[in-house]
């Protein structure tokens, strides 16, 4: 019998804790771009998770609004950030007033996102003017990411290429510049993240598609991750070359 279909936002349940400390945050440059190009100053951080993204938003923002819908992320974030309000509100669904909000933030989310909802909930939300920042940490392939990939691929039957199996980095791309928005801007800034082996373990458990203690085969997975680990460590350290894109728009 096949489990059941799980759920959008039930794909971290059980993994906030990893979620929130394993995760990479973001430049400080890329939330200063996005205060530079706003013209108001009241921001809706759209499927929080557990508030990484918008712990940066405090470093220029003070007017600052959550979203998350799934429970156990939310637990995480109300930990981290007791002062900024969190809803259980979905992004198609957010429960946010009419006209209230100048920017829309979606960091690591938008894929899992019913996109054409989501656009109207954000023509909803937004004051004339209003825009919404897409925004990714996407790793740079090389031989440490594919190794570290085939073996997530080999064990976690929820494993896909591309964002949550929607598309590939390049197909968003091209979606979100000549399809999505009607103006958009786009900007890249380098976003290394080095892990420990600890780091680099909580990293993978903490993704959505990864398995569970109680799943088969789950010691398997963990051992050969620590195999990938130990071959590309270097003084203990493996180095994700990351990019931390942002798409900024207007619908």
């Amino acid at each position: 019998m096949n489990p059941p279909k799980m759920e959008n936002k039930d794909f971290f349940t059980k993994k906030s804790e990893d979620y929130s400390r394993y995760r990479p945050s973001y430049p400080a440059a890329a939330i200063s771009w996005l205060w530079e190009k706003c013209i108001g100053k009241c921001v809706a951080d759209i499927g929080a998770g557990t508030g990484i993204f918008t712990k940066c938003l405090k470093q220029c923002f003070e007017d600052i609004y959550a979203v998350e819908p799934n429970g156990d992320m939310r637990k995480q974030f109300n930990l981290f950030l007791p002062d900024i309000p969190c809803t259980g509100g979905y992004a198609e669904n957010t429960g946010l007033p009419n006209a209230s909000i100048d920017l829309i933030t979606v960091a690591q989310a938008f894929h899992w996102f019913d996109e054409d909802k989501f656009k109207l909930e954000a023509m909803r939300i937004l004051r004339p003017n209003g825009r919404v920042a897409i925004i990714w940490n996407t790793s740079v392939k090389n031989d440490f990411s594919v190794a570290r990939d085939k073996v997530c691929q080999k064990y976690c039957p929820r494993f896909s290429k591309g964002y949550a199996g929607k598309r590939t980095v390049e197909e968003g791309d091209v979606f979100l510049r000549s399809i999505y928005f009607k103006d958009v801007e786009f900007v890249e800034f380098d976003n290394p993240f080095a892990m420990d082996y600890d780091s680099f373990i909580g990293n993978i458990r903490s993704r959505s598609y990864a398995i569970l203690p109680n799943e088969k085969h789950y010691d398997d997975f963990i051992k050969e991750c620590g195999r990938v680990f130990n071959k590309y460590a270097v003084d203990g350290l493996v180095v994700e070359n990351q990019k931390t894109t942002i798409y900024l728009g207007r619908f």
